[in-house]
């Protein structure tokens, strides 16, 4: 990754957090800056993931078009963006699972034991 590339994407980021900030319920864009603090926190730690504990009123504001604002915001955050999954604590989400599943497959078919 060049720097140009780099500030290119966080100038994007900050113009694209901007104009959220001015779209957005006051709920939501508190949420979201909640979310990406956590965001924050792994790319500092270098965490594989961070757990963000919702409360009902939260949940209720996690809809399609916030996942994708928070898919968007992700992508600006590095040359392959980061995952977003939001999911029940202590359960895999439904993609792990999925693919757990695929890859059992995949081992039994080739002979192996998952």
């Amino acid at each position: 990754m060049n720097d140009r590339n780099f500030l290119e994407r966080t100038k994007q980021f900050a113009l694209y957090l901007a104009e959220l900030q001015t779209v957005l319920d006051p709920e939501s864009y508190a949420l979201l800056l909640r979310i990406l603090k956590g965001f924050n926190e792994a790319i500092v730690h270098r965490e594989n993931g961070v757990d963000i504990p919702f409360s009902p009123r939260e949940k209720e504001l996690l809809t399609p078009e916030f996942g994708r604002v928070l898919t968007r915001l992700a992508g600006y955050l590095g040359p392959h963006g980061m995952q977003v999954v939001v999911g029940t604590h202590g359960s895999p989400p439904p993609a792990a699972e999925h693919d757990r599943s695929e890859v059992d497959a995949i081992a039994r078919a080739s002979g192996m034991s998952p």
